[in-house]
């Protein structure tokens, strides 16, 4: 099957089938209301999941290199390059001081001065600053209402593709995938006609991941090829490391090896002349399984082990958690199984406290699958029944259904 002809970028993966994505703001999402809006936009857009390592006491304390602010900051600079903002009425008063403002994240201070500006002189761009603080707040109603008056208002054609881009990325945070397509779509044509090379580049990466969702595999696979030549072309280096990274996902689903390691290592040196730890982290975790699948398991861990100290670092506990559930399963291919269960407990003793419940019952499926390895059936059979009651708790019928299956079989094997 050829690299257009994939329609989903799911990879096996300990117990059940998961789609290690790329997302554009990576995880964990904190409790304010900013990052709940950031954590719902990242749901579906594109930078990698996965992560691993194990077997390493030195790291069981958190490091004071980077703090949490740190990680909120740049999960919150990803969020904000998503959302369209077209350069224009930089020499207006009114809209300097709000895009001042915009730079420094005073979101809350954008909302309150703009509340203040007449109707009348509410342009069409600084509705567009007012409805991109307003979802990054978490206010999406109100930031509907602020892109509807901003593309009625706008006066220029980049102002209204730049609400109807907005658009669409609201109706993606609701999984509303065939409209957010439309808009952004409508979007793209506008950016052509004005040759806006930027608006260009980011409408067609955010599209290729929206086509996925619909299944159209050609068109997504299209679109982030074009946003990679736009985005090498302009150049706009942030943009051209995550197609790269997009594009080395859909050549390692392909099994096309060597390119896609070829592509993660050059957004991986992109990444780095960004400083942009927490992709870094990302894309040596998916570069690990590239390396397990052409043979290189040292290479392969060593990549884990880096990935593991960035999100260390970044004391960033979701992908740690991920990190060591990862390298357990390398170990576990590996028949190190003393090393795979001490990996999965990491992970899960990493997750308890963030009550994931989807992701725990990954975590016990998997040590239960190490379990039944060993020869251990009913220490396996605990741990998959664990899992299961998780996935109840979820409503996840399809992977309750794997679950029982799996039962069923260790039990046929005990005596």
């Amino acid at each position: 099957m050829g690299l257009l002809q994939k329609n989903s970028l799911i990879r096996s993966a300990g117990f059940f089938r998961i789609a290690p994505f790329f997302y554009f703001v990576s995880s964990p999402f904190f409790k304010s209301s900013i990052l709940n809006s950031v954590g719902k936009l990242a749901f579906f857009l594109v930078f990698l999941i996965f992560s691993t390592l194990v077997s390493c006491p030195a790291f069981s304390e958190p490091s004071p290199e980077i703090s949490v602010q740190a990680l909120k900051d740049l999960n919150l600079s990803a969020f904000k390059r998503e959302l369209h903002l077209p350069e224009a009425e930089r020499r207006s008063p009114h809209y300097s001081t709000l895009y001042a403002h915009y730079r420094k994240n005073h979101f809350q201070n954008i909302v309150k001065e703009i509340d203040l500006i007449p109707v009348e002189q509410q342009s069409g761009a600084i509705l567009i600053l007012y409805g991109n603080s307003l979802l990054i707040l978490g206010q999406e109603s109100q930031a509907i209402s602020a892109f509807h008056l901003a593309f009625q208002k706008a006066d220029h054609p980049k102002i209204k593709s730049a609400a109807m881009a907005n658009f669409a990325l609201v109706y993606s945070m609701s999984k509303r995938w065939k409209e957010a397509v439309q808009w952004l779509e409508k979007a793209l044509e506008l950016n052509r006609e004005t040759d806006d090379w930027h608006a260009q580049g980011l409408s067609l990466s955010q599209l290729g991941a929206f086509y996925f969702k619909l299944g159209s595999a050609d068109k997504g696979a299209a679109a982030h090829i074009e946003a990679l030549e736009i985005a090498e072309t302009v150049p706009i280096p942030w943009l051209e490391a995550r197609q790269l990274g997009q594009l080395a996902s859909l050549y390692y689903r392909d099994q096309r090896l060597p390119l896609a390691r070829d592509y993660y290592q050059k957004a991986l040196k992109i990444y780095k002349k960004l400083d942009d730890p927490l992709s870094e982290a990302g894309l040596r975790s998916a570069l690990s399984f590239v390396y397990k699948d052409l043979g290189d398991f040292e290479t392969a861990l060593k990549l884990q082990l880096k990935a593991l100290v960035g999100y260390q670092k970044l004391e960033d506990s979701r992908n740690r958690s991920k990190t060591w559930l990862n390298l357990s399963l390398l170990y576990r291919d590996q028949g190190q199984y003393s090393d795979a269960l001490h990996a999965a407990e990491e992970a899960l003793y990493i997750q308890i406290p963030l009550k994931n419940l989807k992701k725990l019952a990954e975590i016990e499926g998997t040590i239960g699958t190490i379990h039944e390895k060993k020869g251990e059936f009913s220490k396996a059979l605990t741990h998959l029944k664990k899992a299961r009651v998780y996935f109840e708790k979820t409503g996840g019928s399809q992977e309750i259904h794997i679950v029982d299956l799996r039962i069923q079989m260790l039990q046929d094997q005990m005596p």
